[in-house]
């Protein structure tokens, strides 16, 4: 429903996107932190939004064996493209 809605675009598009952007723009020695930063933010909101997920071995599964993954897959991406960004921006 839209509970799932809301919570995949946050935990697959917004929090990875809002991490990397923030480090990119704040300090971007720092970029390497995105994913850390961003996984905690997205397992928090993922338990507070749906405590459930820890209820049963298959949900438990499911969450930190495929979305948790797929969130750092997602948000290592974003940060190799933003340290790409960096380096180009700095050869200018």
């Amino acid at each position: 429903g839209m509970l799932m809605n809301w919570w995949n675009i946050s935990v697959f598009c917004i929090i990875p996107i809002v991490s990397v952007v923030f480090f990119f723009f704040w300090k971007r020695k720092y970029l390497w932190m995105a994913p850390l930063i961003s996984t905690a933010i997205s397992v928090v909101i993922s338990l507070l939004a749906m405590p459930s997920i820890l209820s049963d071995a298959e949900h438990r599964n499911m969450f930190f064996g495929i979305s948790i993954m797929l969130h750092i897959l997602i948000v290592v991406v974003l940060t190799v493209i933003a340290y790409a960004a960096a380096r180009f921006l700095a050869k200018k």
